[in-house]
């Protein structure tokens, strides 16, 4: 039998994710046959679901990145301020942000150099780094508080911005290849994120304790 930590199986659903391996059944048989539940189909609806995204990994992603900046809270008032947390989550960011310029860029330049990638698509991605390069200009809409709450925020804007906009140019693609390369470079992208995410989570669970620096 699961137990439930703090109330929520939630908490079960990234315990798993984390490892890299799908959920299974602990210890008795599941009576409809499937012994590996996705994290989304334990939670119920997402943004993603509910927004028709095309994309099988999507809602789990999404709960990842929920699930992942959702555990900055518990350190919000309990370290350091010596140095700031919200650096630290800006600076992943804005680490985040450029590479996905450069990555968008280049895929872009490589999809006008395609006689197979229907005009649609192709002006449906450079419309999208339009936009992107537009948002860089304005330094990334960054918060005016730079907190872990606040980097919570944009980072999930940045990953419905992400499979939102992916979602739309796999739909005006009008070959199984081309489906493909969409799906490839949004999950590219995405990956990038969660290790983002995490690398943040790192750092920050290194910094002290306020209590670890008195004497």
């Amino acid at each position: 039998m699961v137990r439930r930590l703090d109330g929520s199986v939630l908490l079960f659903v990234v315990v798993a994710l984390s490892t890299g391996k799908s959920l299974q059944s602990t210890g008795h048989a599941n009576p409809v046959g499937s012994s590996k539940p996705s994290a989304s189909s334990l939670v119920g609806d997402t943004m993603s679901s509910t927004n028709n995204v095309p994309f099988g990994w999507s809602s789990d992603y999404e709960v990842a990145v929920i699930y992942i900046t959702s555990a900055w809270t518990e350190f919000s008032d309990v370290r350091s301020p010596a140095t700031p947390l919200g650096i630290i989550a800006e600076n992943g960011f804005l680490n985040y942000c450029v590479r996905f310029k450069t990555k968008l860029a280049a895929w872009a330049k490589s999809l006008q150099d395609k006689p197979d990638v229907n005009e649609t698509v192709k002006k449906a991605v450079t419309s999208w780094y339009r936009a992107i390069d537009t948002l860089s200009r304005d330094n990334w809409n960054l918060p005016d508080a730079l907190t872990l709450e606040s980097f919570r925020k944009q980072f999930r804007t940045a990953y419905k911005h992400l499979v939102l906009n992916g979602a739309e140019i796999y739909e005006k693609s009008d070959t199984e290849n081309m489906k493909r390369d969409v799906e490839g470079f949004t999950r590219d992208i995405a990956d990038m994120m969660i290790e983002t995410l995490k690398d943040i989570s790192k750092q920050v669970r290194g910094v002290p304790r306020e209590h670890d620096t008195e004497y």
